[in-house]
């Protein structure tokens, strides 16, 4: 079961600088839409911020609102398609090792599942008789709701694995004074001090940011200041 409590840590900050300006130094976890109309230029999006090779993709239909909503938004996240992507994003640190340090949204304008898909039937009238402009804060409330939750799960993902170090430290440290004990309690936290370590440090520096791609390929930056470099624009 997947498990997203509030951690007593302080919450994970959003981005204060665009990805275009800060590109991702490690790898990244990309969640993305089923729509088949715009890969190619996902793939572009994703190269140009020098992430060729670089990240898992996981695609469900109407990207942020799906992964929210789907398939009833009042079940637990567990059995919504929330906790696919956060089984996904949780096996690929834990278990996998990737060392990935962005989680990008990535919705697009003139989404089908926003149409018909959305459970909430004011949004899909609304969606349906939307120009493109006016779907984007439809897509961004959807999105900065899924960015908080998954901020919330990374904060408890980061709170966990420094609970499960302490309790090694305090397991291997039991032993100090067993003399006889001595030398395997050096080996045994030699051992769980670096893999311990090592799974704190890779939930600490998680940030997450959250795009809209329109039908040509441009991509905005939702969870930034609205500025000059907030955007990228592919190349004829």
């Amino acid at each position: 079961m997947v498990r997203s409590k509030k951690s007593n840590s302080t919450p994970t900050s959003a981005r204060k600088i665009s990805v275009f300006d800060d590109p991702p130094r490690k790898n990244v976890i990309l969640l993305s839409c089923m729509d088949q109309r715009l890969l190619d230029e996902t793939v572009r999006f994703m190269n140009a911020l020098n992430l060729h090779n670089r990240y898992d993709q996981v695609a469900l239909a109407g990207g942020a609102m799906g992964t929210l909503q789907l398939p009833k938004p009042e079940l637990p996240e567990d059995e919504r398609w929330q906790g696919v992507f956060q089984t996904h994003l949780d096996k690929a640190i834990n278990v996998l090792h990737r060392p990935i340090q962005d989680v990008f949204l990535l919705d697009h304008l003139d989404c089908g599942a926003y149409k018909y898909l959305h459970p909430d039937l004011d949004v899909r009238t609304k969606y349906q008789a939307a120009s493109l402009c006016d779907m984007i804060p439809l897509h961004q409330r959807e999105l900065s709701c899924l960015a908080a939750e998954l901020r919330q799960f990374i904060d408890y993902q980061r709170q966990l694995a420094q609970n499960e170090f302490n309790a090694a430290y305090n397991a291997c440290a039991a032993h100090k004074n067993d003399k006889t004990k001595k030398e395997e309690e050096n080996n045994c936290w030699s051992y769980v001090s670096e893999q311990g370590k090592k799974k704190v440090e890779a939930w600490a520096s998680i940030r997450v940011s959250y795009f809209v791609m329109d039908l040509l390929g441009n991509v905005t930056q939702l969870d930034v200041p609205k500025g000059e470099n907030d955007s990228f624009q592919p190349k004829p």
